[in-house]
């Protein structure tokens, strides 16, 4: 994996080197700027909120976070053993940020995480391609024993970025947990019927914005609570 750099500052403190790989950084450039996850939709009552960041990548979105909500504590996610230690090296030294090496899923235990085409890390996916484009063997945990290990009661804001099995998560998480709010959610989908299912799914419970389209087929949309 080739690797670019770039200055970045977190609430005015002293510059340090913020790595990604030199293919994608068109997509680390658009989560850093905010065209990802626009906040302007997004309510947040609490001066340190709760952020469960799921599919972390290199930590573009920790990033873009931290600057907008410093005195957040942020749960971060990333099977994959490179970007990983990518992620590791970029935000490993934020206050208050968590770091795990594990896929969030609907089941626990040890899977392949398949690569995408070119390796890119945005495409890796516990889904089959229907081509072996290589991948490794990641470990995953499911949202309810994340929720439980750190005693939450409540999260104020959760990116989910899990390239395609973003409904299996999302149907754990409101079976397992149904007591525990989440007050606004960042999905990047990946096909239209997922679209619909997720508007479906949640247009009682949640207001929802569509934030970004990659194509006709994926894009980001935020759900807030009512």
């Amino acid at each position: 994996m080739e690797l670019d750099y770039l200055k970045i500052k977190i609430n005015d403190e002293n510059e340090y080197e913020f790595n990604y790989p030199k293919n994608e950084s068109e997509m680390i450039f658009s989560v850093l700027k905010g065209k990802d996850y626009p906040l302007a939709n997004v309510k947040i009552k609490s001066d340190s909120p709760i952020i469960i960041d799921i599919g972390s990548n290199v930590g573009a979105s920790v990033v873009y976070f931290k600057k907008n909500y410093p005195f957040s504590s942020i749960y971060c996610f990333e099977p994959s053993n490179e970007t990983y230690s990518i992620l590791k090296k970029n935000v490993g030294c934020f206050e208050n940020v968590k770091l795990h090496q594990l896929a969030v899923w609907n089941k626990e235990g040890e899977f392949k995480l398949n690569y995408g085409p070119e390796k890119r890390t945005g495409s890796f996916t516990l889904m089959k391609w229907d081509k072996d484009l290589g991948g490794e063997i990641v470990k995953t945990i499911k949202i309810s024993s994340v929720i439980k290990n750190y005693k939450l009661k409540s999260i104020d804001l959760m990116k989910l970025d899990v390239e395609a099995v973003e409904l299996d998560v999302l149907v754990d998480f409101f079976t397992t947990c149904p007591e525990v709010p989440i007050y606004n959610v960042f999905i990047e989908y990946h096909g239209i019927v997922i679209l619909d299912e997720i508007k479906t799914m949640f247009s009682s419970i949640y207001n929802i914005f569509q934030c970004a389209t990659t194509s006709q087929m994926q894009g980001v949309v935020l759900l807030v609570r009512k």
